[in-house]
Order: C-alpha cells, then structure tokens, then sequence
C-alpha cells in the first residue's frame, strides 16, 4: 500500500513537472488565431473596422508551407537553441515588462567567447524612431492568439551575405543590448492576458565566416563555366521542349559550378563559423486596454 501510494505521488510529480514545462513552452502552444490586422469597411465615412481575433488559414498552419507564414512559429527548439549558444559561449537574454501605455522588450547578447561574433540586424532594434524593429523579430501569443506584425521593415541583404555593415558586432568578453517597444509594432488586443512573448533566431557568424564568403564568391567567380546538359544547336521540335524544360527546372545559375554544387548543399560555408539561435521566453499578464496603438502613432506599414 504504501509503496502504491509513492508510485502515485512520483508519478503525479512527474507529470505536474512536464506539464509545468509544457505551458511554459512556446513549442507546445498551437496558434490558432492572428489578431492586428484592421477590417476595410464600406461604411462611408470609414475606411477601417477595429481589428478583430481571425482565424490563421490552413497555409499558416502548415509547418512546411511554400507560401511565406505571417506568424512564424519558433522554427529552432529551446534545447536546440540552449545547445548552440553553450557551444558558442553566447547568451541570449530577454526581459519584457509593462510600463504604463508601453511593453518595453530589452535584448542582450553577452559574448564569453575568446572571438567576436556578428548578428545580423534583420532582427534588430532600428535607429529610425519611426521603425522601432528592422523586421519580424518576435513572438507575442496569448490563448493561442498571435500578433501579427505591423511594422516596416529595414533593407538588408540575406543573413548570408559578407556586408558587415549589415552586422553587429559584439566582441570577445563584451555585451550588446537593445531595447523595443512592442506596442510600436504589434497590437495588444484589448483587456488582460497572459503572454508568452520570445525572440524569434538570430543569425550569428565569428569573422571567418566573411573570409569564408569572399574566397567562395572569387573562386566561383573565377571558374563560371557552363554545362551543355541544356544546350544544343539542333532546332527540333522535341529538342525546343527539351530545352524549355531544362530553364523550367533549373532557372537559377543552372549553367554554373556554383549551382552544380548548390545541388549537393555545397555553399562554401564552415558549420563552425556560424550557428543560430534566440532567447529565453517570458511569460508575464498585459494590461492592453492602457496601451498606445501602433496605428494611432503611425508606426505601421498599414498606416496611410
């Protein structure tokens, strides 16, 4: 009996625990609905209804969907992302808390590594006061509702790219912060919710990810050959259909060596010299009925 009754107990801990873990994990949460967006009216007189709780279409909710998501889930893992940073010796830590008719959102980077490392400003707090963030830079769900993101957004090259300006850099032993207002990009809906609010993953590279790019792009530079596969001075008809299907399946660099590699995942790249990774999640109650709205300080890519 009594040993019955300590099975019970450990078991009930158990779960008490992994249930604890689940709720507060954004993974676990599905995302059934979007809220900001306004509602075109054609009242006369009005050109916008307030915004209302819709439901995400059957494209959002797909995990590996063609078409570009609104919403993004965390597409890399608490433990995936906890392990990549341990390796890097980088850490990643977000707070968020209201401040009257503001959520503030501070994000630090400490480096404790021997090198320096670059995160890309994609996701980065901008120095345009009229752009708080450089584009969709973080997860804010509550009830399985998630704010869609109203901001503009920077133009900056792919997280690829060797244009260090559009890098950070945050050097050996040092910390680079930033801070956000939230209620600048996503809009609260009204009353008070729980939140579980993340950053979304930042692309972080050492310097020799750059030399890495600069020798790749001289070498391919160098050695732009071209194929014959799709490539014939006969004029048939079955020919011309052959050739037209050639530029159907390969309409990017598919006369290059560069491209012949691409096909084998081949990118010149070091997995060491760059990784990806976000930051903690905070969960914490909003008060929405007494914050500012994107809308109304004209910070939207909808505004007119």
């Amino acid at each position: 009996m009594v040993n019955s009754l300590i099975n019970v107990r450990v078991t009930a801990f158990i779960f008490i625990i992994h249930a604890s873990y689940v709720s507060a994990s954004e993974d676990m949460i599905l995302k059934k609905y979007v809220y900001g967006f306004r509602q075109y009216s054609q009242v006369r007189g009005e050109k916008y209804l307030p915004p209302v709780i819709e439901p995400l279409s059957d494209t959002d909710l797909k995990e590996k969907s063609s078409v570009a998501k609104i919403y993004p889930y965390f597409d890399i893992g608490d433990y995936e992302s906890k392990i990549e940073k341990n390796n890097h010796h980088i850490d990643i830590n977000l707070s968020v808390q209201q401040k009257k008719v503001s959520v503030m959102a501070m994000v630090s980077f400490y480096n404790s590594d021997h090198q320096a490392y670059f995160v890309h400003r994609s996701r980065l707090a901008s120095n345009d006061s009229f752009l708080p963030l450089c584009g969709h830079a973080f997860s804010v769900a509550t009830d399985g509702i998630s704010l869609a993101y109203l901001g503009r957004r920077c133009q900056f090259d792919d997280e690829d790219n060797d244009k260090k300006p559009d890098w950070i850099e945050i050097p050996a032993g040092k910390t680079f912060s930033y801070t956000v207002k939230l209620n600048d990009a996503y809009l609260f809906p009204p009353g008070k919710r729980r939140y579980n609010i993340g950053t979304l993953k930042f692309f972080l590279a050492n310097d020799t990810f750059f030399y890495e790019k600069r020798i790749y792009k001289t070498v391919f530079s160098i050695l732009n050959w071209k194929f014959d596969d799709c490539e014939t001075n006969k004029y048939s008809y079955y020919v011309q259909k052959v050739n037209e299907l050639c530029k159907v399946l390969d309409p990017w660099k598919e006369d290059t060596a560069e491209g012949l590699l691409s096909k084998f995942d081949y990118d010149g790249l070091s997995p060491d010299n760059f990784f990806e990774a976000r930051s903690n999640q905070v969960i914490l109650n909003i008060d929405g009925d007494m914050l500012t709205s994107p809308y109304k300080m004209k910070k939207t890519q909808f505004t007119d």
